[in-house]
């Protein structure tokens, strides 16, 4: 049992009560570390089922980083039951069985969530007896999009800003302060919009984690808590006012590329699935601000060739990032790198980046020439053979189908995204024949 208290300790940091995370079966204890001075100073108190969210959000991410996988019968598959106060208590466990269901398809675990009455107040505020604190501008904004430091988010803001010439738009990053860099990467890109569309855009930075930092780093929860702050953000603006996750359809579906991939190790950050099932459990306890992808129909060469202003775009390229296992790099040939080269995300971004002749990086490992042995058991090389094993296998339309709905896609729009992951495999395909190693070649039938 995860057990998760409001403490009645009265003073904070973060203007936040403080909030203590006990696993009662290990009897670990950690807090909650949220930045909750700058979303009430930025964003107020919209509701308290919006609040509601975002705690219990937080409290997710925090969880799943605290309880680890090794530890299980599976060495993933988590039994996670939380016990989590909430103000609006009949809403919640109202949404209880939806909501189980959700993070178990987010995460791959088995979720379940007890809610009981909040009586203590969330909101803290630190008495100040020198100086009066400084006071920040409310956001206001047409539209609210995440903005990770990737390529997609990238994308999706620049494609509203020209879309909507007379729009504002926020911008919402989240960062674990636990984790070094995606600070960085956001508030660098975030100076290249800055640059082109002054004083239509404003940003929204919010650090969110644990203390101590947990021992897990799959990072499952991070979606629901990027948008729950993204959520608050916009219903604090208006209960109309939409959040985007651009996202590209290739890496929201992340297609299970080998059968040992069809289970939970899959992420499904924006996965059409979640999202929609997110969405509705949204809409039944009142939040009715809507969740939109605009890139979920597009492989990410698309994403990028389609752009609505490709000079803003490709100044900024080489100050975002994609990588997805930018921590580890011990076996890369060049340190200095922004991205592993090896990883799903870096193979997609490059495959999208040659589409419009600019796969010029530099990357951790170069996944196109020899430098890169398919012949032992490393982990780190894993991923790139089960996109080979994939190209190799060259699914038909049919197959690609059934390995979708198998992942969790509506029936509804299955021949929409099987067309889709075709297009996207073959910008992979196409990077390979044109710059790929004669094995590599080989290994999927281009020699």
């Amino acid at each position: 049992m995860i057990n998760i208290t409001v403490s009645d300790m009265k003073k904070t940091k973060l203007d936040l009560a403080k909030i203590i995370i006990e696993n009662t079966y290990t009897q670990e204890i950690c807090n909650l570390d949220f930045d909750f001075k700058t979303v009430h100073q930025r964003c107020g108190i919209p509701n308290s089922t919006v609040l509601d969210f975002l705690f219990m959000a937080s409290v997710f991410y925090a969880t799943d980083k605290f309880v680890g996988r090794k530890t299980t019968e599976d060495k993933w598959t988590r039994d996670i039951k939380i016990r989590i106060p909430v103000y609006e208590l009949t809403r919640w466990q109202t949404a209880k069985e939806n909501l189980d269901k959700c993070m178990s398809f987010l995460t791959g675990d088995i979720w379940d969530i007890e809610f009981y009455l909040n009586t203590s107040p969330l909101h803290r505020p630190t008495e100040r007896k020198r100086l009066p604190r400084r006071v920040l501008p409310r956001v206001q904004a047409d539209t609210v999009c995440l903005f990770s430091g990737g390529l997609d988010s990238l994308v999706g803001a620049i494609d509203w800003l020209e879309s909507n010439p007379q729009g504002n738009i926020l911008l919402v990053g989240h960062y674990d302060g636990q984790v070094s860099g995606p600070k960085t990467d956001q508030s660098n890109l975030f100076n290249h919009l800055q640059q082109q569309y002054t004083n239509r855009i404003d940003s929204l930075q919010i650090r969110a984690g644990q203390s101590p930092s947990g021992k897990e780093t799959t990072f499952r929860s991070r979606s629901i808590l990027f948008l729950a702050i993204g959520i608050y953000a916009a219903a604090s603006i208006g209960e109309n006012i939409p959040l985007l996750i651009p996202e590209n359809g290739t890496i929201a579906l992340n297609v299970p590329l080998t059968p040992s991939r069809r289970g939970t190790c899959s992420t499904r950050t924006a996965h059409p699935n979640y999202l929609g099932m997110l969405s509705h459990i949204l809409q039944s306890v009142g939040i009715s601000n809507p969740i939109l992808n605009p890139l979920g129909m597009k492989t990410k060469g698309e994403a990028i060739i389609q752009c609505k202003n490709q000079q803003v775009l490709q100044n900024a390229i080489p100050d975002s990032v994609s990588c997805g296992k930018s921590g580890h790099k011990s076996s890369w040939r060049r340190r200095d790198a922004k991205g592993c080269g090896r990883c799903v995300p870096c193979i997609f971004r490059r495959a999208s980046l040659h589409v419009i002749n600019a796969d010029t990086e530099i990357y951790g490992i170069d996944i196109c020439s020899d430098e890169i042995d398919l012949t032992g058991n490393k982990v780190s090389v894993n991923d790139f053979r089960a996109v080979l094993s994939f190209l190799g296998h060259n699914y038909s339309i049919g197959e690609i189908k059934r390995l979708l709905l198998s992942s969790g896609v509506p029936i509804e729009e299955i021949d929409e995204y099987s067309s889709l992951v075709a297009r996207a495999m073959a910008e992979v395909k196409e990077l390979i024949n044109d710059k790929g190693a004669t094995e590599i070649k080989r290994l999927i039938g281009l020699t």
